[in-house]
């Protein structure tokens, strides 16, 4: 159920102020929740001295502020019973001969769940200059979201795996900035050029106690680990030196560290999008390219393919210039050709051969050094290109009709990555809170659409 209020105001045609409440309460928990808003904005061009300005003609002044929530999920409040079943011959609880059973669920029940309450201020222009032929607008925000609600795992000895519960605070920040310019315009032929930047940046400032929280379970997982981004990859990783430098052994490779830690970060440093748009008596043509730039990617598939031997990596062959050594010791003169690749990792090369993918340098699990599946995710695509026709002649007008519209769209149709053999943008579990992570998992499609739309 929600209650919902709103005040507004008009000030002389130019400041305007929002005030709005929000009184909610949810059937997954108890009690009510109330989430206040406002915001206030000034079009500073309606002053005497601004109005009908050739350069400026457009420009406001906004602030706002706010909270929402998210409620809970149902029935997290208590400890629940779920559907069991044993294989066994002549089990009670065979579901051949039985139907199966009920059993208590390992989750445990937690009456004390609140809901997430995100509080958020930003601050912002809006701009359009030369008659309209230049907008920009920016925005900068700032949010905390308190009381993050997460699976938290238990010690499976006190009778349950894990507990929902309100375990943690993060923070987001950063900059929006969109922009739109008119190249051209007469009376049939327009063209228009229009773009948008954004860098978030997000942080878990709390985990009430807890190093980390799983949020997936690879072997390269995403989890939510105090001081670093939500999401961020957790797995084993390298031995490294104070200065960040790897431990080698004698024959010059990294060794794998004892505790497993953070390894990357999916979340991108900055992202954005470029369109072009342009349209001529009843054509238009609208292209859109999107990037990614910065975050990290867990290429899980080609770390196991090594391990498997069945990447192209691993069958790389390279006729050596100087003595080198594998990871096993063994010494190849200058002059052998092998299969392999050559690596500095800060003691001189070294021949990555067979016996570094198939131990620390490849596979899953516990015995390799998963920090080496991580790659650069970065990727900018071609997302879109639409045509579209517009009829409205003789023949349309016969038909009664007030027109026809013929539409044909592309989407993810070319695709520049470092990552090689699939989209970064996939993700193995789907859309939750973990992701940049690949393992097998399916290509993402690239698909044609042919529209018809009849206007009466």
């Amino acid at each position: 159920n929600r209650l919902y209020s709103v005040l507004a105001f008009d000030f002389y045609d130019q400041l305007f102020l929002n005030v709005n409440g929000t009184q909610e309460a949810a059937s997954t928990i108890a009690g009510t929740f109330f989430y206040p808003a406002a915001d206030v904005a000034w079009q500073f061009t309606q002053l005497p001295s601004l109005t009908n300005n050739s350069i400026l003609s457009f420009g406001k002044l906004r602030l706002a502020y706010g909270q929402v929530g998210v409620e809970p999920q149902p029935y997290r409040d208590r400890t629940t019973f779920e559907g069991f079943s044993y294989n066994a011959y002549d089990d009670g609880l065979d579901p051949l001969l039985y139907g199966g059973g009920f059993r208590y669920n390992d989750d445990k029940g937690n009456p004390n769940l609140k809901p997430e309450v995100k509080t958020e201020f930003e601050i912002g222009t809006d701009l359009r200059l030369f008659n309209d032929k230049l907008g920009i607008g920016f925005t900068y925000y700032s949010n905390e979201i308190k009381d993050l609600l997460f699976e938290v795992g238990l010690a499976p000895s006190g009778g349950f795996n894990s507990v929902y519960a309100n375990a943690g605070t993060m923070t987001n920040k950063g900059v929006e900035l969109d922009a739109n310019y008119t190249i051209f315009k007469n009376r049939d032929w327009q063209v228009n050029l229009y773009g948008n930047f954004n860098n978030n940046r997000n942080l878990v400032t709390d985990l009430k106690g807890t190093e980390s929280i799983e949020l997936t379970t690879q072997s390269i997982s995403s989890r939510a680990v105090q001081g670093h981004a939500l999401g961020s990859f957790w797995s084993t990783r390298a031995q490294r030196n104070a200065d960040g430098s790897f431990v080698l052994d004698a024959n010059g490779f990294p060794q794998i560290d004892n505790d497993q830690g953070v390894v990357g970060d999916p979340n991108p440093d900055w992202r954005g999008g470029l369109g072009f748009s342009t349209s001529f008596k009843g054509l238009s043509l609208n292209v859109l390219f999107e990037t990614f730039q910065g975050g990290d990617y867990a290429d899980r598939t080609r770390f196991v393919l090594y391990q498997f031997g069945t990447h192209a990596d691993v069958g790389n062959e390279v006729t050596l210039t100087q003595d080198l050594r594998n990871s096993a010791g063994v010494v190849f003169p200058a002059g052998t050709t092998v299969r392999g690749n050559i690596e500095d990792f800060g003691a001189g090369p070294v021949l990555k051969d067979e016996r570094w993918y198939t131990s620390l340098g490849g596979g899953l699990g516990g015995s390799a050094i998963n920090e080496f599946a991580i790659s650069d995710g970065s990727w900018t695509r071609l997302r879109e290109i639409s045509l579209q026709y517009k009829l409205n002649n003789e023949w349309v007008k016969r038909m009664k009709l007030t027109s026809v519209d013929l539409g044909i769209t592309g989407r993810n149709l070319v695709l520049w990555t470092k990552v090689q053999g699939i989209d970064p943008e996939i993700n193995q579990s789907g859309v939750d809170s973990g992701f940049g992570i690949d393992y097998f998992t399916n290509p993402s499609t690239r698909s044609w659409l042919f529209s018809i739309k009849v206007n009466y």
